[in-house]
């Protein structure tokens, strides 16, 4: 074989040689660069997460450790520790000692009890007949705050407004029902009861009830802390055992509170009071009209709720001379006219209640 050839031979295979790693080379390229690029994707996302998760410890130990957002902090607490199902919100990140001093500190103590016999209504014997009053007027207002929407009733014949016993043997009663069956106007919540595994049946009472004198939860002989309405339609806010409050005329009441307003005189002074849900409350002006109020709440973009000093806000607005809060939450319902006018704050719509107050036709 002549050099030339050999030569020529050579020059072929390092031609070809340098193709076969030029071809190469632009096929790995691409692959390289995907490798590349995926890694490079998911170690983004990985700071990105770690950043998001220091930035939301740094804020949590911020919120919760220190001073910086007191207010919001005790509005946090207080709204978590009044539910039955979310304390897990505040326990989680404190301790009871802190918790206890938050609550403690918002706590609203009632040292006062409602004047008899202050509202100003006509004895019944002391009525003639063409000075009976005309017929009974309620009106409805929706109303609203920077956190909630709600309804106030005012009823201007406060002897329509009566306690209601709405227990089945082994359940409760939902508001509509209630109202239906006693063929009322109108109608609220009232009492609050145990809910035990979450059930909701309504049935079982857990404050002191009194009904038509009888008294159905509680123990005769202790002072109860009550919401009650005399037979001649006035609301009494006070401490009584079972017979004083048959002495002074009371006709139903219930244990609840904290009362509101006693006397013209308001009770809540901080503003974080009981925290952010939804409300039922009755009050009474001087010259005998009740008022309502219910809160819708727990309802993001329509309605969060109201602490109990707005609730104060809003029976100030309207005149009452005493007023007392009542069950909330879930239970918070109002009816009138055949329907329930809010928004109860769970999705199955009204609960089963073991008592409410209805205004009768």
């Amino acid at each position: 074989m002549s050099v030339r050839t050999t030569n020529q031979i050579l020059l072929n295979n390092d031609y070809d040689l340098h193709e076969d790693i030029e071809k190469n080379r632009v096929n790995k390229v691409p692959e390289l660069k995907k490798k590349k690029s995926w890694k490079h994707k998911v170690k983004i996302i990985l700071i990105i997460i770690f950043i998001l998760m220091f930035i939301g410890s740094v804020g949590l130990f911020l919120f919760f450790k220190t001073g910086l957002f007191q207010e919001y902090k005790e509005l946090w607490v207080q709204t978590a520790m009044t539910t039955m199902n979310h304390q897990y919100l505040a326990t989680w990140f404190m301790s009871d000692t802190e918790i206890n001093e938050i609550m403690k500190s918002l706590e609203v103590v009632n040292n006062e009890d409602s004047e008899l016999n202050a509202i100003e209504l006509p004895k019944v014997e002391e009525v003639k007949e063409d000075e009976k009053p005309k017929e009974n007027q309620i009106n409805v207002d929706k109303i609203s705050g920077s956190t909630y929407v709600g309804y106030v009733m005012t009823i201007s014949d406060p002897s329509k407004v009566k306690f209601v016993d709405s227990r089945k043997a082994n359940m409760g009663t939902k508001l509509s029902e209630i109202c239906k069956k006693h063929n009322a106007i109108a109608g609220i919540n009232a009492g609050g009861f145990t809910d035990p595994n979450g059930g909701g049946m309504g049935h079982q009472l857990c404050e002191p009830t009194i009904i038509d004198k009888k008294l159905l939860y509680g123990n005769r002989s202790q002072k109860m802390s009550l919401i009650a309405l005399t037979e001649r339609g006035e609301l009494v806010l006070g401490k009584y055992t079972y017979q004083e409050a048959m002495d002074i005329g009371i006709q139903s009441g219930l244990q609840f509170g904290p009362f509101i307003i006693v006397n013209g005189h308001n009770q809540i002074q901080k503003a974080n009071a009981g925290g952010l849900h939804p409300r039922m409350a009755i009050g009474q002006r001087k010259d005998g009209t009740m008022i309502f109020v219910c809160v819708d709440g727990r309802q993001p973009g329509y309605s969060i709720g109201a602490t109990q000093l707005e609730l104060q806000n809003i029976f100030e607005k309207y005149g009452a001379y005493n007023a007392a809060n009542l069950d909330g939450g879930s239970s918070a319902t109002m009816y009138y006219d055949g329907k329930v006018i809010n928004k109860t704050s769970t999705p199955i719509g009204e609960r089963y209640l073991p008592n409410a107050i209805i205004v009768e036709k």
